[in-house]
């Protein structure tokens, strides 16, 4: 018996960039040396968005008011029952509705329980670090939401950096006005699906940031191996 971890995180990139549209959500890791100095420590000083990279919103991210991401429930990101379907079959733009959902579900077999996680691998993943990597976008259809929250869903995943693409409207994150749930963007699916099982338990643990909208985390996969 053993563990196999497999991270599902994409790293913050290094490079400095600014919040414009075209760059939201990116950030910079940049140096603050006092080597020269002391010889004794080095850091750096971070800055980005609270969406950058691989990141968790909360509802407070569409709600006035509502649960940021410093009040997520832990259980919903320790060890998480999770599992992954594949919505990759299609063109970009091209929304995932509640019967596509449905029919990945039958094709891997699985049921969905309450409490469990799932990622929604989409392709989009295979062109992270690409200038048309934000154009690859699936969007979520509300009845999809509508449809996992039915089944006791409360965090979903995305390999893309939006489940929306109407950035006027926003209606899948709308939901978040009437309903709890927490959404995890940029996923690094790709190459990991291709070796990763269905079901496996999921640590997502976001940044602990006071009233935040949400915040970059890591994903790790734990497989169980015997």
């Amino acid at each position: 018996m053993g563990r196999l971890l497999v991270d599902l995180s994409q790293n913050i990139p290094k490079e400095p960039t600014f919040a414009q549209a075209e760059t939201f959500g990116r950030g910079a890791v940049l140096g603050w040396s006092l080597l020269s100095e002391t010889k004794l420590v080095q850091t750096s000083m971070l800055a980005f968005s609270d969406h950058v990279a691989t990141h968790i919103d909360a509802p407070a991210h569409f709600l006035p008011g509502g649960k940021t991401i410093d009040e997520m429930p832990p259980e919903l990101f320790l060890e998480t029952p999770a599992l992954w379907l594949d919505c990759s079959g299609k063109e970009p733009g091209e929304e995932i509705g509640a019967p596509e959902l449905e029919e990945a579900l039958q094709s891997a077999g699985e049921a969905v329980n309450p409490g469990d996680a799932v990622l929604i691998y989409t392709g989009c993943s295979k062109k992270w670090g690409m200038p048309d990597y934000r154009q690859s976008v699936r969007p979520v259809a509300p009845a999809a939401v509508n449809w996992l929250l039915g089944l006791g869903v409360m965090l979903f995943g995305v390999d893309g950096p939006e489940i929306d693409t109407d950035p006027i409207e926003w209606p899948a994150h709308k939901m978040l006005r009437e309903h709890e749930f927490y959404i995890i963007e940029n996923l690094a699916l790709w190459p990991a699906v291709a070796d990763l099982p269905r079901r496996f338990r999921m640590i997502a643990a976001p940044l602990s940031l006071r009233e935040a909208t949400a915040a970059p985390c890591r994903v790790v996969a734990i497989v169980e191996r015997s």
